[in-house]
């Protein structure tokens, strides 16, 4: 598998695309709010990586992606939880995480903690939806979830609900166990991290495959086939 720093304009403008219909058509559906700029701000400003499977039938597709940035770069979206103890150049939030193929969230996930280990991390915030459905499921070990959920101002759903998200933080032996997890298999950095290539233990379950997968796997993968 391969991570891509996105670079070019066309690029960015293509995870972007991505992201607002994997929004829009995934689970409930869901997009900012016609007042938030936080996610232009993330798209304008942080490194966004594309996932590609280099060697598979179309290694130019991108079929996952997410967005990182150091908070010496910009706060995080939210002022909880407080992580001033850190430099803030050690410190990433993670976000618009966004998934097109089931089973390319578990690979970008991976990518991820590759990257952390790569950039010098010491600790990872995120912010993963859990009301009106809960994507946190997926957060469960080694990361720790911070107080209570926090009405998001800057999302809602399809329909104008609120959403409400849980502030997650992997630091420490936590932090460590995730890069552990996904450096095991092997891969290579570029200069500067502008390419990851690495080995994966995920699969892609693409739309001519799905009719072979065992159903007990039909509700696993479901939960990955979204963006957060």
């Amino acid at each position: 598998m391969e991570a891509r720093l996105l670079l070019t304009d066309n690029d960015r403008q293509l995870f972007a695309l991505c992201l607002a219909k994997t929004r829009a058509t995934k689970g409930a559906g869901f997009s900012e709010t016609s007042r938030s700029h936080v996610g232009e701000a993330h798209l304008a400003f942080g490194q966004l990586y594309g996932l590609h499977d280099e060697e598979g039938p179309t290694p130019d597709e991108m079929f996952a992606g997410f967005v990182l940035h150091d908070l010496s770069s910009f706060p995080q979206s939210y002022p909880k939880p407080d992580l001033t103890y850190l430099p803030p150049e050690t410190v990433f939030e993670c976000g618009e995480l966004w998934a097109s193929t089931a089973g390319g969230a578990h690979i970008a996930r991976q990518a991820i903690w590759i990257l952390l280990h790569v950039l010098g991390a010491k600790a990872l915030v995120a912010y993963p939806i859990f009301k009106p459905w809960n994507l946190t499921l997926a957060y469960r070990r080694n990361f720790a979830h911070v107080g209570e959920p926090i009405e998001w101002p800057y999302a809602c759903t399809n329909d104008g609900d609120k959403i409400l998200v849980k502030a997650i933080v992997s630091e420490g032996d936590n932090l460590r166990h995730l890069i552990e997890e996904g450096t095991q298999y092997g891969f290579t950095a570029s200069e500067n991290a502008e390419v990851i290539r690495f080995n994966s233990p995920h699969r892609l379950f693409r739309q001519r495959e799905r009719s072979t997968i065992p159903p007990r796997l039909k509700e696993g993968i479901s939960q990955d086939h979204i963006a957060v």
